[in-house]
C-alpha cells in the first residue's frame, strides 16, 4: 500500500430487496493517502453512503460486501470480525454523520456520549473522560463547555450538535474521518465554520479525512483530490484544481455548470435532466447514457471501462478513449 492509509478496491455491495439481491456498488476502486482529503461527490442515490459505511462496517442488515477489499494500513476491513472492527471503529477510523440530531442520543447529556466512546476505547475513569469531553468541546468551538457537557442535544443549536459530533469523533484522536454531509442542515455561516474547523483539525491532528457530499462548493474548500460517484460506479478522479478547471465526464461537467456564480446572471440555473436510476432499473451501456447529451448509440450498447488520462486523473467515458495511458 505505500503511503496509502486506506484502498478500496473493486468494491461491490449488494442489498436484498423484496428476495431480490440488488448490486447497490458496482467495482469501486479509490485511494486516501496519509494527511489527505478526498471528497466523493455526486447526486443523491449514487451511492456515496453506501460506500462509507462499507468502509465502517455499518452496512444494514440486507447489505453486504459482495466482493472486492477495504484495506486500511495492513489490514482488510471486509474480513474482519465485529469485535476488531469495534477496535478500529471511533479509535483509528471515526464518522461524523449526516443529522446529528438523529445520530445523538436524544436522552443522554452530550458529555455521556462523548465519555461512551472514549471509555470504549481507553482505560480512564470517568472523571478522566469527562476532563477530556470537555477539553474536545472547547477545541471545536463550543462556549461554555463546562455548562454545555450536562445538557441534552436538543437545548443546542443545529450548529453546536454538528460540533458535538466533531468533538466526538475527534476524541480519540483517529487516523482517518469520514464526515458523510457534514454541513447539509446548516446555515452558510455555520457552514464555514464548520469547515474551517475540520481543515484547522486536519492540521494539528495529521489525519486523512473523506468528505461525502453533493455539494461542490463544499468540496472546493476543503479536499484536494475528488471522486465522482454515480449510480453505483466512479465515473471521474481528479485532483480538485484540474476537476474544476477541465472537467472530463459529462456528469462532472453538468454537477459544475449547475453552481451558480457571481460573474453571470442567470435566469435559471442548469439541472442535469432526469434522475439517477435505481439499482433494479440499471441501464444496459454506459449508466449516465440516457441523461447525456453527448451519448453515441455505443454508449447504450457498452458499458465504458475507466480510463487513465494521468496519474491523478481517469474518467469511464468513451469520449476519451484515445487519450487513455497505454
Amino acid at each position: 500500500m505505500g503511503q496509502h492509509l486506506l484502498e478500496v478496491k473493486e468494491l461491490h455491495v449488494n442489498f436484498n430487496s423484496n428476495e431480490q439481491d440488488l448490486n447497490v456498488i458496482d467495482g469501486v476502486n479509490f485511494y486516501v493517502k496519509k494527511g489527505e482529503s478526498l471528497g466523493i461527490v455526486g447526486e443523491s442515490g449514487s451511492g456515496k453512503s453506501v460506500t462509507s459505511l462499507s468502509v465502517m462496517g455499518l452496512l444494514p442488515l440486507n447489505g453486504k460486501v459482495k466482493y472486492g477489499s477495504i484495506q486500511f494500513k495492513d489490514k482488510n476491513i471486509v474480513n474482519l470480525s465485529k469485535k476488531d472492527l469495534r477496535n478500529i471503529r471511533g479509535k483509528e477510523i471515526a464518522m461524523i454523520f449526516q443529522e446529528p440530531m438523529t445520530s445523538l442520543n436524544p436522552v443522554y447529556t452530550v458529555g455521556s456520549q462523548i465519555i461512551e466512546v472514549i471509555r470504549t476505547h481507553k482505560k480512564v475513569s470517568k472523571k478522566e473522560a469527562k476532563e477530556h469531553a470537555i477539553k474536545m468541546l472547547k477545541l471545536v468551538g463550543i462556549p461554555r463547555a463546562e455548562q454545555v457537557v450536562d445538557e441534552y442535544p436538543h437545548q443546542l443549536s443545529g450548529g453546536m450538535r454538528q460540533r458535538v459530533m466533531i468533538a466526538m469523533a475527534m476524541s480519540l484522536h483517529p487516523e482517518l474521518l469520514i464526515a458523510d454531509e457534514p454541513t447539509t442542515a446548516l446555515d452558510v455561516t455555520i457552514q464555514a465554520q464548520i469547515l474551517d474547523l475540520m481543515k484547522k483539525l486536519q492540521r494539528e491532528m495529521e489525519m486523512s479525512i473523506i468528505l461525502i457530499t453533493h455539494d461542490l462548493g463544499v468540496v472546493s474548500e476543503i479536499c484536494d483530490r475528488v471522486v465522482v460517484m454515480y449510480a453505483g460506479q466512479v465515473v471521474e478522479e481528479a485532483e480538485i484544481d484540474d476537476l474544476f478547471d477541465h472537467p472530463k465526464h459529462p456528469y462532472t461537467i453538468g454537477l459544475i455548470e449547475s453552481i451558480p456564480t457571481l460573474e453571470e446572471e442567470k435566469e435559471y440555473l442548469y439541472s442535469i435532466p432526469g434522475t439517477v436510476p435505481s439499482p433494479d432499473q440499471m441501464p444496459s451501456g454506459c449508466r449516465f447514457a440516457p441523461r447525456c447529451s453527448k451519448a453515441e448509440q455505443r454508449c447504450f450498447q457498452q458499458a465504458p471501462p475507466m480510463i487513465q488520462l494521468k496519474e491523478y486523473s481517469r474518467v469511464r467515458c468513451w469520449l476519451y478513449e484515445e487519450q487513455g495511458v497505454k
